[in-house]
């Protein structure tokens, strides 16, 4: 379904209104032309004014008057005025761009190489607007990886994850299942923070993937814990609703670690009654991490 647009008659080229006029009134003005037999009129070769050709030229040969040529000649002028783009071939012009885009490939960095691979990265236009990027943190090899969704302002102004009153949330929750910030890594699906805290964009989110892969690998957690809506849907590539998706096992199609999904904590300060379906979700992670462990 196409995308209704706009457009002001003063901003397409008046060449293309005038060789249409143009046209009706040949069509008018050969009506009432006595058409005899055999008889042959000779005019100059007509060429309608375009951005592209001069209003004058030399005149060509005669021919025979014809007035489907004539009518060819007029189509021919009009087809060259350029055309205004539609919405919808416009982004469809964008998304073939991003599909194109060949994205940084870090799949053999280390630590130090993929830090600063973050900090100098311009794959997106998120890079201009950041304070600076939220790159992660925690134990280099733990049994927990926690990923959230993007960087808030607190985040982008301190380059570290969970730093807002959502973070006092998600230490208080670590602390009920016995762990620390120090035991875990933190993560977030962006390292660089939308304005106004508006959810990710799809090249947005396609940009700081092969940053995020390669953490998890470097990092290789027994079990992943995903906290909100966005990151599960996008590293899980699904639609489903987070109440949905919660309260369950998963796996990421790139590894072979179990994921757990639960609420961000930034949801849960806004509708605590689902705190408790959060506690619910970190009590699954931990059966599963002991399955797994052979604890």
């Amino acid at each position: 379904m196409g995308i209704p647009v706009w457009v002001s008659r003063d901003t397409v080229d008046p060449a293309i209104f005038d060789a249409k006029a143009l046209k009706n009134v040949v069509k008018n003005v050969v009506k009432n032309i006595p058409q005899q037999k055999n008889s042959v009129q000779s005019i100059p070769s007509i060429q309608i004014p375009t951005q592209n050709n001069p209003i004058y030229h030399q005149p060509q040969t005669p021919t025979a008057f014809s007035t489907e040529n004539l009518f060819n000649e007029i189509d021919q002028a009009t087809s060259q005025v350029r055309q205004p783009q539609s919405a919808s071939s416009i982004a469809d012009s964008l998304q073939a761009k991003i599909e194109t885009t060949k994205l940084t490939d870090c799949s053999n960095f280390d630590w130090q190489q993929l830090y600063q691979a973050v900090t100098e990265c311009q794959q997106c236009e998120l890079y201009n607007k950041r304070t600076q990027v939220v790159f992660g943190e925690g134990a280099q090899n733990p049994a927990w990886m926690i990923i959230g969704d993007a960087p808030k302002e607190e985040e982008d102004t301190q380059g570290k994850p969970f730093m807002d009153r959502s973070g006092v949330l998600l230490d208080n929750m670590l602390t009920a299942i016995g762990l620390d910030r120090p035991a875990v890594y933190l993560a977030n699906t962006l390292k660089c923070r939308p304005p106004n805290n508006r959810d990710p964009k799809k090249v947005e989110s396609k940009a700081c993937y092969g940053y995020l892969k390669r953490q998890i690998e470097l990092v290789n957690p027994a079990l992943i814990l995903i906290v909100g809506r966005i990151a599960a849907q996008h590293l899980l590539q699904t639609k489903e609703p987070l109440a949905q998706l919660r309260g369950r096992r998963h796996t990421m199609a790139a590894f072979n670690i179990p994921v757990v999904v639960t609420y961000h904590p930034a949801y849960l300060l806004r509708q605590p009654r689902d705190k408790y379906k959060s506690w619910q979700d970190l009590k699954l992670a931990q059966s599963i991490l002991a399955e797994v462990s052979g604890n």
